[in-house]
């Protein structure tokens, strides 16, 4: 049986006030400290009801679905990506950008919803910023014993790369996006 991974991603939006002045809408100036205490995380992801969620209350089915899952990343089976993003199933011993984290505090109300979902098999609930994503050295090699020879990260992980962290790009500032993730 393999590992899967279920991936999702939010946006830190920051709440603005405007005021009428001259005519013209104007923004009213909030302190940096103001702006980060009104912030909020809110899911990406497009959602749906799911009908299991009404149809079999006994089996604590979460109340939302994505519609589409593979939006940000292919879902594609990669222990390689995974042991780089939180150490799970890394039998490389690759680096990683971090150990699993645990789901954050202040997750958006979709991604807690779908997150309390009881399954059993889920496991290494993790979270990164986007900004992380872009600073890990992707260029690595590393030793391949099943192969018996040396392989790229970047070849490995080329789709996470060259497709994922792009369309992650366009949502906001590197420190605004982060993915959650866990396996199972």
């Amino acid at each position: 049986m393999g590992t899967d991974i279920w991936f999702y991603v939010e946006k830190k939006h920051y709440r603005r006030e405007y005021q009428w002045t001259n005519g013209s809408l104007v923004e009213i100036p909030k302190s940096e400290k103001e702006l980060k205490d009104t912030a909020r995380w809110v899911s990406e992801d497009h959602w749906k009801v799911n009908p299991n969620y009404h149809l079999y209350p006994e089996e604590r089915a979460a109340q939302l679905v994505q519609i589409n899952p593979y939006q940000f990343y292919s879902g594609v089976r990669n222990y390689d990506l995974f042991g780089i993003l939180s150490n799970t199933r890394n039998d490389r011993n690759l680096k990683f950008i971090d150990a699993p984290r645990g789901l954050p505090a202040d997750l958006s109300p979709e991604l807690l919803q779908v997150a309390l979902e009881s399954k059993d098999d889920f496991y290494d609930h993790s979270w990164l910023l986007l900004e992380e994503l872009m600073q890990f050295k992707w260029d690595e090699r590393f030793y391949c014993d099943a192969f018996m020879e040396y392989r790229e990260v970047k070849q490995v992980c080329s789709d996470f790369i060259y497709e994922t962290i792009p369309k992650l790009s366009v949502l906001g500032e590197p420190q605004d996006v982060r993915v959650i993730f866990w396996f199972g």
